[in-house]
């Protein structure tokens, strides 16, 4: 069965800066190149070679995977049309199709791995725009009509709009209300706390 290998896979893979691989090819997928896959080499007297240095512990089918400046029998080191986006031990992976310094190509690789630089990002979902409502505050001092000491802690009904929002005054007497619009229709009920019942002692409009 054959494998795609991409940037997840586990040897110490990273995404690389989009400018950094001037000097490498755009590859799709090519199988990944190892110690021993034969390489091609145009040099007079050279001609068939093959890769002589790869990874210390990462393995490809039993065999030592290739990397950016890894070797080969020819003298010649790995240098480009390399993974662009694989990374092993730090190094780019080394593919079929691999230039090496000689002119020479890596010509046959892994059966099993196969390597891809290309990717299908995500559609881009413009997020939507928060909607926040405005409240407006309003503060009403509720005190004895008789003394004008202020009613602290009394409870009241405020209809704001036409809907009834019951509360309390504070210690000073002061009523909080929060409307949606600055000149909301506000109208006040305080109720009087007699011993055994309540009365309703004010209702005043606003």
């Amino acid at each position: 069965m054959r494998r795609l290998l991409t940037s997840s896979f586990q040897a110490n893979l990273l995404q690389s800066p989009p400018d950094e691989f001037d000097d490498r090819e755009s590859c799709m997928a090519k199988p990944a190149a190892r110690i021993t896959d034969p390489t091609s080499c145009p040099i007079p007297g050279h001609g068939a070679k093959a890769i002589a240095s790869g990874s210390t512990d990462v393995f490809f089918d039993g065999l030592s995977a290739a990397r950016k400046g890894d070797t080969c029998t020819c003298g010649s080191s790995l240098a480009s049309a390399v993974s662009a986006t694989v990374f092993i031990n730090g190094k780019n992976a080394a593919l079929v199709d691999t230039v090496g310094t000689h002119g020479d190509v890596v010509i046959a690789g892994s059966a099993t791995v196969i390597i891809g630089d290309s990717h299908s990002p995500a559609p881009f979902i413009p997020p939507v725009p928060l909607s926040i409502q405005k409240t407006y505050g309003q503060s009403f001092s509720i005190t004895n009509s008789e003394t004008g000491d202020p009613l602290a802690f009394r409870d009241y009904v405020a209809t704001i709009d036409g809907v009834e929002t019951p509360g309390t005054t504070d210690a000073n007497g002061i009523a909080h209300l929060k409307t949606a619009t600055p000149g909301a229709k506000i109208s006040l009920h305080i109720k009087f706390n007699a011993p055994a019942r309540t009365l309703h002692e004010l209702s005043e409009e606003h």
